[in-house]
């Protein structure tokens, strides 16, 4: 796929950790956490990462991933269901260490997205990961408090992500137009970024859609 032809929210994902807007303790939080790990793995080997949707979760640790040169393996909770699933990715990356980069990164997107009914003993088997894991563990959700998540709690740091500001997603639009050669009416994407109610995915996206009408 030409890179002209990548969706926006995936062209314009940051690629440096300080292209990651209004998250600076999150920010300082998880690279404390990360560095602690270059003498020996702290008590909490896991982050639970949470905040509303669209506030950068995934994008933070990817920048950061690319930032430090750490190599990232990474897996969505919420569609790898079954208990075998988890075992055979997560567990065997948490057992690998990066040939390329200093250490590995496993992401688990969506830990939240596991139904406590239909996914049985996913939960119990990530337990099993993060006490035995190798590297370093950050999980996102956009609820870490569900009654079933406890135990991961439990095991985890957990670092929240703010809701984004309109002031914040309209920075960001207002980049992406420049990059766009795009001319942008500052009223227009002060509109965007209000109805997307911090939701920098959702406002990226309508940014493109009204784009691609012009």
């Amino acid at each position: 796929m030409s890179t002209q032809r990548l969706p926006w929210i995936i062209k314009y994902r940051p690629k440096h950790i300080d292209e990651v807007v209004d998250q600076d303790e999150a920010k300082e939080k998880l690279l404390e956490w990360l560095k602690s790990w270059e003498k020996a793995p702290p008590s909490k080997k896991a982050i639970l990462l949470h905040g509303p949707a669209g506030c950068g979760k995934t994008s933070l640790v990817e920048a950061v991933a690319k930032t430090y040169g750490y190599e990232l393996f990474e897996m969505n909770a919420s569609d790898s269901r079954r208990k075998e699933d988890i075992e055979r990715l997560a567990k065997a990356a948490s057992q690998t260490s990066g040939l390329r980069a200093r250490r590995k990164i496993i992401l688990l997107d969506e830990v939240d997205g596991l139904d406590p009914k239909s996914d049985v003993g996913g939960v119990e088997s990530l337990i099993e990961v993060i006490k035995n894991t190798r590297n370093p563990i950050i999980m996102t959700a956009n609820n870490p408090y569900r009654e079933h998540l406890r135990p991961l709690r439990e095991l985890s740091e957990v670092i929240a992500m703010n809701r984004l500001r309109e002031t914040d997603v309209v920075r960001v639009l207002t980049r992406i137009c420049g990059a766009e050669k795009l001319d942008c009416d500052t009223e227009a994407l002060k509109e965007i970024a209000k109805r997307s109610e911090g939701d920098l995915r959702s406002a990226i996206n309508d940014l493109e859609a009204v784009a691609a009408l012009n």
